[in-house]
């Protein structure tokens, strides 16, 4: 389903010579670009290629060293901030998530909607939002009374993606979404675009920057290219292929490795008689699925159905102190060894934002290295030199973790857990908001860690994703409902099983 082309419709957005340098560093140089009335768009690239940086400028938030900005007939200066790019009919939905933990759903509505007023403002915001909720994403199950930091990733970005279409002072005219769809799964997708398309037939304009490719070629009627700071290409998205794409951001030969699974990766086979780290028995098929040392896990399925409850599951059960098994609404867990997990909101539950990247990565490590209750300063920076070039994280481990892109902040906390050496590597979501040479970078990376012995569990919201695992767990209403091998795992046979009834492939899964 794509928009047609904005040749032949009003102009909404011309922005020219665009250009803004932070320091030594040239973000963005000379960027031109338009969007029509009623048009979706995307800007692609790799990550640090310019994208939010020339919205940033777009929307006023970031005042620019050169360029002009024309929204709707009026042109300002891209030096000038703007104090509010709501008052300009701009709304935004930002990558790294914005909403207040403290706050319940309804109260965070407030925030957002300028528009409710007296004694009832909850409830009217809430009503407003829920509006916006129940058409953007069918069956979303929020609440109005649940606090932000008790909603799953997927539901927050679902909030901030509703919050940004409702009413305000001033009519929205663009929308810009960073990443709006990085932890949603396909199922919602669908609907958000459905949604974002209908808006549009009304005469809203959207700019869409995400990593997922084949959403924008899905979706969205043109594409622009950056590439280290430039504007590089356009493309009519219908015509447009992954590879065109990919060869236009400059990032190699990453999308056809990215089609490998991982039978085609040459990594030793898990021995016969490798570790069980892993029991997961499923209180509700009978079934219990063993998952040894070596193998990749994967699991799949509609999103929240129960996988990251069994990841927590996984940790908790690792770091007690109480024997027995510990339990998820349907399963009953048990692990043996020790555990390191990587969590999929790297803003609030992963990075360290005051702290530099070397922090950052031996934070949980510091036991190690540490003689008489002191931290060597040299096994710390040791650790940090010996994981830098496996990980190819860009910068100097004194750069403060703030600076970098979302991608290689990613790869820090990989390197964090990674480090650790445990026995059992949890990934919820790590690949969420992050390019396709970043995601490769990291599927070497578990192929490596499997390879020296770990038992590797692996959420992704990205069905496709799972082709690089040994074995998919597929989950539907906290249960498990089959369970595929790595080279079975396609999008489509996962969201049948999503969908279908328990299969029989799930007894004697281990």
């Amino acid at each position: 389903m794509t928009t047609g082309g904005g040749n032949m419709r009003e102009t909404l957005l011309s922005v020219e010579g665009v250009t803004k340098r932070f320091g030594s560093t040239l973000a963005v140089d000379d960027a031109a670009f338009r969007l029509a009335r009623g048009e979706l768009i995307g800007i692609a690239g790799h990550n640090g290629a310019g994208k939010s940086t020339v919205l940033n400028v777009v929307t006023g938030r970031l005042a620019g060293d050169a360029g002009t900005v024309t929204l709707d007939g009026t042109t300002r200066d891209a030096t000038a901030p703007v104090a509010s790019a709501d008052a300009l009919g701009i709304r935004i939905v930002f990558q790294e998530l914005s909403l207040c933990p403290a706050l319940r759903v309804d109260e965070t509505a407030a925030v957002f909607d300028r528009s409710v007023r007296g004694t009832s403002w909850r409830t009217a915001a809430w009503n407003h939002l829920q509006t916006v909720l129940d058409e953007m994403f069918p069956g979303h199950g929020i609440r109005r009374q649940q606090q932000i930091r008790d909603l799953s990733i997927a539901r927050r970005q679902m909030i901030e993606c509703a919050a940004a279409m409702l009413p305000g002072e001033v009519p929205a005219k663009l929308v810009i979404l960073d990443e709006p769809t990085s932890s949603l799964d396909a199922s919602s997708t669908e609907s958000f675009y459905a949604y974002l398309h209908r808006r549009a037939a009304e005469g809203l304009s959207a700019i869409v920057t995400t990593h997922r490719l084949h959403e924008m070629i899905d979706n969205l009627s043109r594409l622009y290219i950056m590439r280290d700071g430039r504007i590089v290409s356009e493309e009519v998205a219908a015509t447009s292929t992954k590879e065109s794409l990919v060869a236009a951001m400059g990032v190699g030969g990453h999308e056809a490795a990215r089609e490998r699974t991982v039978s085609d990766v040459e990594r030793p086979p898990v021995p016969d008689g490798a570790p069980v780290r892993v029991r997961i028995g499923d209180r509700a098929t009978g079934a219990e699925v063993e998952l040894r040392a070596g193998e990749i896990i994967g699991l799949g399925g509609l999103e929240g159905h129960g996988q990251v409850a069994v990841l927590e599951a996984l940790a908790k059960a690792a770091r007690s102190r109480l024997p027995g098994p510990k339990r998820t609404l349907r399963q009953d867990v048990t692990v043996d060894g020790t555990v390191a997990y990587v969590s999929g909101d790297r803003g609030d539950r992963g990075i360290f934002r005051y702290w530099d990247v070397g922090q950052n990565v031996t934070i949980a490590n510091l036991k190690r290295l540490s003689t008489a209750g002191f931290v060597s300063r040299g096994a710390e920076r040791r650790l940090v030199d010996g994981w830098w070039p496996r990980l190819g994280i860009k910068g100097g481990p004194e750069d403060p973790i703030v600076s970098l892109s979302g991608g290689t902040q990613q790869k820090a906390l990989m390197a964090r857990a990674m480090a650790e050496d445990p026995d059992l590597l949890l990934l919820e979501d790590p690949t969420r908001g992050v390019d396709q040479s970043t995601k490769e970078d990291v599927y070497a990376l578990l192929r490596r860690q499997a390879a020296e012995g770990q038992c590797v569990v692996w959420y992704s919201t990205e069905n496709e994703e799972l082709r690089h695992c040994d074995r998919v767990l597929v989950f539907r209403s906290h249960e498990i409902v089959a369970v595929l091998a790595g080279s079975e795992a396609t999008e489509d046979a996962i969201l049948s099983s999503s969908f279908a009834g328990v299969s029989s492939s799930v007894a004697g899964a281990s």
